[in-house]
């Protein structure tokens, strides 16, 4: 029996495309590049921000660290609100907290960004932790997602859920050892797409209410 369960944002709980690929193309620009196409752009949602400009771009190292910091200044300043919560979201939201679900959101953006962003959207006060990576340290998926669990003082990870909509959220909670479930909504999982079922990987979604059955 799952009690708790561990969020992806971007591409899971909130639609954050628009204030991502604004904010990329005006860095692109500031460096004297180019906008980036549609495909360049769907690989801005998911990873680490210095992977996104070194994959997604071809960015030469040097420039990484200075698009990096052009990036997230230019996002602080408005366009990490560019989001929309995906329908269905609050009620599901809502129907695992009467159902005394602990929730946890764990994030590749910024700690202090996200929780911005929840509270903004209207969904900070549903989740019992909010975990997120820093500047100071470089944090994978999968220790964003111990550190949600230190938080809810999970000792049985059996009992875990973690939902997302990429392939890094699923290698960070098979890197931990907790269940995994899909949504194609998002941007990493291509709409239709049905993950393989295996070990800690119980299925894909394409409905929010459909995660119930997993309980």
């Amino acid at each position: 029996m799952h009690n708790t369960i561990i969020f992806d944002l971007d591409g899971t709980l909130v639609d954050t495309s628009k204030g991502i690929f604004a904010t990329a193309n005006y860095t692109m620009r500031e460096l004297g590049y180019e906008e980036l196409s549609d495909a360049q752009l769907r690989k801005f949602v998911g990873p680490p921000l210095a992977v996104c400009f070194r994959v997604a771009c071809g960015l030469d190292e040097e420039l990484i660290l200075p698009a990096c910091d052009i990036y997230r200044k230019e996002y602080a300043k408005g366009n990490m609100y560019l989001g929309e919560v995906y329908p269905g979201i609050v009620d599901l939201l809502t129907t695992l907290k009467t159902r005394n679900i602990s929730l946890g959101v764990a994030t590749l953006k910024h700690e202090d960004v996200a929780i911005e962003i929840l509270k903004n959207k209207g969904l900070f006060n549903y989740f019992d932790t909010i975990r997120g990576s820093s500047t100071e340290l470089l944090l994978s998926k999968a220790d964003i997602i111990e550190l949600a669990l230190e938080d809810l003082h999970i000792e049985d990870t059996s009992k875990v859920i973690m939902v997302g909509d990429t392939p890094h959220d699923l290698d960070g909670a098979l890197s931990v050892g907790v269940d995994f479930v899909a949504v194609d909504w998002g941007f990493g999982f291509q709409k239709g797409h049905i993950l393989e079922i295996a070990p800690r990987v119980l299925g894909t979604i394409d409905k929010e209410e459909q995660l119930l059955r997993y309980l």
